[in-house]
């Protein structure tokens, strides 16, 4: 008998002083949050949760296991300012702090994934308004660290159910300076611009102010890339970098590596995405719902030589080495965001091609825009009469079970103008079957039935030994699907100054329509459905987009277009992997 009450009375004794051991071993610097080998025996690793207690796999009792995460994410700042001051050789998969451009709907659901991995976050509002209130409604009790390092909770529903915590920065240069020289760019693609023209200098200033420069590379993340906007900040970036050298003594420049500026590697990678990780929408200051995780995401990283890279799913077993996760694209999306990044041949051409909601959400503006744009109250006729009092509420609607037949027609004709672009300019992108299928959990193929119009298919079988015959399943049936059965539906725009037209429009389809006609393949439906929306909207959408327009590629009435660049394929073809323009 005595030989069980012992261990059992030692069992509770530890429990009891677990708090206050853990706090000793933390206070005497024995336990470090970044090791990945802990006096405490267990060790953190990133979980598919984001609770920082279900992260961990310990061999002690759970309630000591919770409480020293705890301590050890409150105490990490004050114990250690670089998280990887560990050995770089360590098997341990790192927790990288990642400073995410945007405080919306995008940007709260890809803290939340970043969380969900073992991730710090923290989030910036170019505007401020995107986290005033999170920071004013944020409790005593939310806050993990003092000062900068100050951490916020967010509940996250849907797809990632948990509770996380995001710093906060309040201008670009606390966002550039409080991470692990890693930014992902998340918000609507009509404020990349200002966003990129804000953190240049500050990246650039970052990078050259510390003693003789500071050697490690930067990686800067686009979700989702559109409208060449990696090319834009790229050159950017080098400009801002050239003036500050001529600002500075020669021996200065010669220490820094300056010589053939052409030639020059600015220590900065960009890795654009076709997609986002995520799509979600916020709820709140200080909740977001996030309805899916996407199980596949195109992506590149420039500068990049296509001779030396290799497809995602022959890479080699992932690095934990800060220095190799900085310099590849891959290795560090997949750190960040789990395994679902599919490295797509072609550079920023390809990418540029990967992103389908631009095409797709003109097929379902073009059907609805009554839904979105509803009628006005009717303009009394005497006034002896009194207008009547508008309709404030609209219909809501969903948007997958609204892509009927015809719309679904529609959408599958603008993608293949796409992939027609795509076969001339000899890359691979994916279509738009694959688009909803990883997207939106749904399949491919569906069985034939005596309902469908091919009389060569056969009923189902009825005998279970039998196979069933499969048919491709058209966009229409996989939109039927996701609302019905997969529940991936999501409430269509129920006002006409909706990102689906703002956004896509400019700065998703111009693009495509541009690289139709450097590859004499006209994108004729593409480019009648901006000029329609243009006609509907009394503007020229093809003038709103800011980034071609400072690449020189589009006339909007000040800028004249750069036609030697326009129609030069080889420079095309050389900047999808140096991530510029070469004069």
């Amino acid at each position: 008998m005595s030989q069980h009450i012992l261990p059992l009375i030692s069992l509770i004794l530890l429990i009891i002083i677990s708090p206050w051991l853990t706090k000793a071993t933390i206070a005497f610097g024995v336990v470090d949050c970044s090791s990945s080998s802990l006096l405490i025996p267990f060790r953190p690793r990133p979980c598919s949760r984001g609770d920082c207690s279900l992260a961990l796999k310990p061999k002690l009792p759970g309630h000591l296991a919770t409480v020293t995460s705890h301590l050890c994410r409150k105490s990490s700042s004050r114990l250690n300012d670089s998280i990887y001051t560990r050995d770089e050789d360590s098997s341990a998969p790192p927790s990288l702090r990642v400073g995410i451009v945007g405080a919306g709907s995008i940007a709260f659901g890809t803290s939340s994934l970043l969380s969900s991995m073992g991730h710090d976050p923290m989030v910036w509002s170019p505007s401020g308004r995107g986290t005033q209130e999170l920071v004013k409604g944020a409790s005593r009790g939310q806050q993990q660290n003092n000062g900068p390092n100050m951490h916020y909770e967010i509940q996250s529903s849907g797809a990632l159910e948990q509770k996380f915590h995001v710093r906060v920065a309040s201008t670009a240069r606390e966002l550039v300076r409080s991470n692990d020289n890693i930014l992902v760019i998340a918000l609507p693609v009509n404020g990349h611009k200002m966003v990129m023209e804000k953190l240049a200098p500050e990246i650039i200033k970052w990078k050259l102010e510390q003693k003789s420069g500071n050697a490690e590379l930067t990686h800067i993340i686009i979700s989702s890339h559109a409208s060449l906007g990696a090319v834009f900040f790229m050159q950017l970036l080098r400009e801002e970098r050239r003036k500050y050298l001529e600002q500075r003594p020669i021996d200065t420049a010669i220490d820094l590596g300056e010589g053939d500026y052409e030639e020059v590697d600015i220590g900065i990678r960009i890795t654009a995405w076709g997609t986002t990780a995520v799509t979600a929408r916020k709820i709140s200051e200080n909740s977001v719902n996030v309805l899916t995780i996407r199980k596949s995401v195109d992506f590149c990283t420039v500068p990049s030589d296509p001779n030396e890279l290799e497809a995602a799913g022959e890479l080699n077993e992932l690095s934990h080495k800060r220095s190799d996760l900085l310099r590849d694209g891959y290795q560090l999306c997949t750190t960040l965001f789990g395994k679902r990044f599919q490295y797509r041949r072609g550079g920023l051409l390809a990418i540029s091609l990967s992103n389908l909601n631009p095409q797709n959400h003109l097929g379902i503006v073009l059907g609805n825009m009554s839904r979105m744009d509803p009628p006005p109250p009717p303009p009394p006729f005497s006034s002896c009469f009194d207008q009547p009092k508008p309709e404030i509420s609209s219909e809501p609607w969903y948007q997958g079970r609204n892509i009927t037949p015809n719309i679904g027609r529609l959408m599958e004709a603008l993608d293949r103008e796409r992939i027609e672009i795509a076969n001339a300019l000899d890359i691979e992108v994916r279509t738009i079957y694959q688009h909803f299928s990883w997207s939106f959990h749904v399949p491919m193929e569906t069985p034939i039935t005596d309902d469908d119009d091919d009389p060569s298919g056969p009923s189902l079988a009825s005998d279970k030994g039998s196979a069933v015959k499969m048919r491709p399943t058209t966009v229409s049936e996989m939109n039927q699907q996701m609302h019905y059965y997969a529940k991936t539906d999501v409430l269509g725009p129920a006002v006409a100054n909706s990102r689906y037209v703002l956004e896509d429009v400019p700065y998703g389809l111009v693009l495509t329509v541009i690289l139709g006609k450097l590859v004499k393949r006209p994108a004729v439906l593409h480019e009648s459905g901006i000029r329609i929306i243009s006609a509907m909207y009394g503007r020229d959408f093809i003038t709103e987009n800011n980034l071609l327009e400072g690449l020189g590629l589009i006339d909007n009435g000040e800028r004249k277009v750069d036609s030697e660049l326009l129609f030069n394929l080889d420079k095309w073809r050389e900047m999808a992997y140096s991530g510029y323009f070469k004069d």
